[in-house]
């Protein structure tokens, strides 16, 4: 273990457990997420705020946003700076192969990091989604270099995963090298069905399980958040929508939908049609929520990382407390 951690580094790495929160804004003016942050901020451990997006010169466009990390750290939640790839339609692999092709461009991206760092955070945050097969062992290279830099200065270094299931899934991602490098790993278990795909439920239980268990096989369990999704998705011939768990109930409403219970997925369902559209809703619940939450349990995991602050109700966060007393 590092004995010069920073003050918000070690406050963090002593926790038995971590809530982490992660902080994105869906639009101009969208304060859905600051206001969990005010309200819920004494319960949640870490925030990860989706600052940073990767260009293909190594360089990066976005900004931390101040207000959050002000709030965060008036009620003594860690911050973490996340580093991302997403251009705001996908996760583009583009610029993950120009940086990943040499070691300069190595460098010089994780200096570029470096610079864009605020004080009074915890760490870095990775959330490189499409790395693909061929890089596999430049992302580790990537992140080992990376990682001696932020211990160096006595900060964590944190990555979100893909769910997989076997070594063919994702096979850009080495989980045993991850593992080894990485201070905390969110293993995102969620987007099973997602919104470019057909309706399905958005982390079925024996899904999550399995991906579990293929993570644990290479993963330090006291290492590894769990990936809570407090969202859905509406899928119909029209582009699929992104729910948040707190609108659902409205949508069932205005909709005389009747809700379902899939007892395979262990998650809710339901129909509506608008005109002669039909529509499929699958989604998490309060309900599907706290049974996951039991993982951090039985799998005796570091804790979870709810995508994404503001999507969820005041009850997911009464049966998150219940669960989780410490």
């Amino acid at each position: 273990m590092n004995s010069s951690w920073t003050p918000t580094a070690r406050r963090l790495l002593d926790k038995r457990l971590w809530i982490l929160g992660y902080y994105s804004e869906d639009f101009q003016g969208d304060f859905r997420a600051i206001e969990t942050l005010r309200q819920q901020g004494s319960r949640i451990d870490v925030y990860a705020d989706f600052a940073f997006q990767l260009k293909p010169d190594g360089q990066f466009t976005g900004q931390v946003n101040n207000l959050a990390l002000q709030e965060a750290i008036a009620c003594g939640t860690a911050p973490l700076v996340l580093f991302h790839n997403f251009n705001g339609k996908v996760f583009d692999h583009l610029p993950l192969r120009s940086i990943l092709s040499s070691t300069t461009s190595q460098r010089n991206c994780i200096n570029n990091m470096i610079e864009l760092l605020p004080s009074n955070i915890a760490g870095i945050h990775v959330d490189f989604e499409g790395v693909e097969g061929s890089y596999r062992i430049p992302f580790l290279t990537f992140l080992e270099s990376l990682r001696t830099i932020l211990h160096g200065r006595g900060l964590l270094l944190t990555i979100a995963i893909p769910a997989k299931r076997s070594e063919w899934e994702a096979p850009g991602y080495n989980f045993a090298g991850i593992g080894r490098i990485c201070d905390s790993i969110t293993l995102m278990t969620y987007d099973e069905h997602y919104s470019g795909g057909s309706p399905g439920p958005v982390a079925s239980l024996p899904w999550m399980t399995e991906a579990l268990d293929y993570a644990i096989r290479y993963i330090p369990n006291e290492k590894l958040l769990l990936g809570i999704p407090a969202y859905g998705y509406d899928w119909s011939s029209e582009p699929t929508r992104l729910i948040p768990m707190r609108d659902i109930p409205e949508l069932v409403t205005q909709t005389n939908a009747r809700t379902l219970w899939s007892d395979q997925a262990v998650e809710p369902y339901f129909y509506y049609w608008k005109g002669r559209v039909k529509h499929t809703v699958w989604y998490e619940n309060e309900l599907s929520a706290k049974i996951r939450f039991g993982f951090v349990k039985s799998y005796r995991l570091k804790g979870i990382a709810i995508w994404r602050l503001g999507y969820e109700t005041s009850r997911f966060w009464q049966e998150l407390t219940s669960k989780f007393k410490k």
